[in-house]
Formats: C-alpha cells, sequence, structure tokens
C-alpha cells in the first residue's frame, strides 16, 4: 500500500488544526520501512538534484570555487522588548505526553537563559568567489512530538535526511513545492530524505501532528548556521575580507545586519540582537470547534 498524499493546507491550517483520525489514518496506510518507501515512490523528491543544476543555480555567474584564505565568524544572539507571546490558544491541543512539543511550539519564540534566541537563521554573504558546503545532508530530529529545530536552512542541492529518536513516526512533508510521496521516519530507524527541488522558503510539517512545523530555507551558499536555545553560531569557512552577517527570526520576521571584517585564520566574535514588540504581532484567530 501506498503513502496517500495530503492536500497543501494554509499556514493557519498548519497552526490550528490536525486530526487524530487523520494521523491514524495515515500511520495505518504507510507502515512500511524508509528503505521501501524510498524505492517505491518513484518521485523526483527522492532523486538527487543532478551536479550541474545545483551549479547552474547556487553559481549563476560562474565565480571560480573560491581557494584563498578562510576565517569564523561567531557570537550569541539575545533579543529584546516583549516575551513571546502564548500560541497555545492558536493550535489544537497538544498531547499530555509530548511536553517537548509544548515547551517548542507553545511559545512564539524560543528563549534560553539571558534572553538568548533560538532558531535564528545566520547568514554570511557579501564575500567574493563560489563555496560548496561540506555535506550533502543536514540531520533533523523528531523526538516527543516536534521537531529539534524550528528553523533548518540548507544549501541548493542539500536534502534534510528525517530520524525518528523515539518510539513515535514522523512523516515529513515540505510545504511549498509540488505534491509529493510521503515517507515514514519509523521509530529509531533509518533517516528518511526530504529534497526541495528550488532555492526558497518552505514549511516542513509533520503530517501526523500539524502543530509541529519548521521553516526551511533553501539559499545558494553555505555560510549559515541557526541558533540553538544558548543563542549560539558558528560559520567557519568564511572567504577573508569585508562581509555582512544576517540574522533572521522567523516567526517574527524579526532582522539585524552587521559587516565585519574576516582575517585569515581569524575569529571574528560578533553578538547580535534582535528586537520584539507584541503589538506589531497579530496572530491568526483560533478555529472554533
Amino acid at each position: 500500500m501506498s503513502c496517500p498524499r495530503l492536500s497543501k493546507p494554509s499556514l493557519i491550517s498548519l497552526q490550528l488544526a490536525v486530526s487524530a483520525s487523520l494521523a491514524l489514518s495515515l500511520f495505518a496506510s504507510c507502515k512500511r520501512t524508509a528503505k521501501e518507501s524510498v524505492k517505491d515512490a518513484g518521485a523526483p523528491k527522492y532523486i538527487p538534484i543532478a551536479e550541474a543544476r545545483i551549479e547552474a543555480v547556487n553559481n549563476a555567474s560562474k565565480q571560480p570555487i573560491y581557494q584563498g584564505p578562510m576565517g569564523t565568524i561567531e557570537g550569541t544572539v539575545t533579543i529584546t522588548g516583549d516575551p513571546a507571546p502564548d500560541m497555545i490558544p492558536y493550535i489544537d491541543k497538544i498531547p499530555a505526553d509530548c511536553e517537548v512539543a509544548k515547551q517548542t511550539y507553545g511559545k512564539l519564540f524560543r528563549e534560553g537563559p539571558g534572553r538568548t534566541l533560538a532558531d535564528v537563521l545566520v547568514a554570511v554573504t557579501g564575500y567574493k568567489g563560489y563555496l560548496k558546503p561540506n555535506s550533502d545532508h543536514v540531520n533533523l530530529d523528531a523526538r516527543n512530538c516536534a521537531w529539534a529545530k524550528k528553523t533548518v536552512v540548507l544549501t541548493f542541492g542539500q536534502r534534510i535526511e528525517v530520524r525518528s529518536q523515539d518510539n513515535r513516526p514522523y512523516i515529513p512533508q515540505l510545504l511549498g513545492g509540488p505534491p509529493e510521496a510521503l515517507l515514514v521516519a519509523v521509530p529509531k530507524g533509518d533517516s528518511i530524505p526530504v529534497f526541495a527541488q528550488e532555492p526558497g522558503h518552505y514549511v516542513l510539517i509533520d503530517s501526523m501532528r500539524l502543530y509541529s512545523k519548521a521553516d526551511v530555507f533553501v539559499v545558494r551558499y553555505p555560510t549559515t548556521d541557526v541558533t540553538g536555545e544558548d543563542g549560539r553560531y558558528r560559520i567557519e569557512g568564511v572567504p577573508v575580507g569585508l562581509v555582512t552577517v544576517s540574522a533572521l527570526l522567523p516567526p517574527s520576521g524579526g532582522t539585524t545586519s552587521k559587516q565585519v571584517t574576516v582575517a585569515a585564520n581569524g575569529t571574528v566574535k560578533l553578538d547580535l540582537e534582535l528586537s520584539f514588540e507584541a503589538s506589531s504581532f497579530h496572530p491568526p484567530t483560533p478555529k472554533s470547534h
């Protein structure tokens, strides 16, 4: 039996509703291993993107591969202003045995001690030369009904490898591209691949728990990182010279950027600060049941 295709719900629907019966029916119809799913799917999602196309997209200006000296930029991202609004009223009730999911999705954004900020996309741009990522994938664990990160960044051509790290199945679905067959990340099983066919902004949901979602950004360069709850980021392999460091908190849309000069084999310490005003945030209207 093949896994079902899901229609593409709106972002508000993702935040508001998930049917328990839908989740159960999905799992019942998808009791296959990741390897069996990949073998049977035959969809473009599971075919690696050709290297020639990756280079044409990521290096449209046909710059030479950068082979000069490099440095590192690292620091901490914090937030000022109002605390994160409570999001629980705007999503379906999260089960009692999914405490981590409540902590992950219960607020608009996640803070750590000292108002450090999690799930911030930090990117370095403005250098000359073409860089390739060091790996062909980015790992994303699922545990306690939640993704380990609420923000994921890929260089175009990379894939997300999703793995269940508990006793639950997870069905990742990347919204924003063409409909695709769905694979199941079985409990403690092999990781399953998720591909984006174009650069851009996507949303990764767990089709069994629609409150569980992550913003996915597919960019044309590898000089990126995403902060954990300690707010830390570290970006290695940055070409020397004047560059721009930008930070984005997707749930609020908050951004900041600074320019720094990178020296050969040096490390630039750069802390970044975002701000948030609750009055500027307009949550979706809760769905009536």
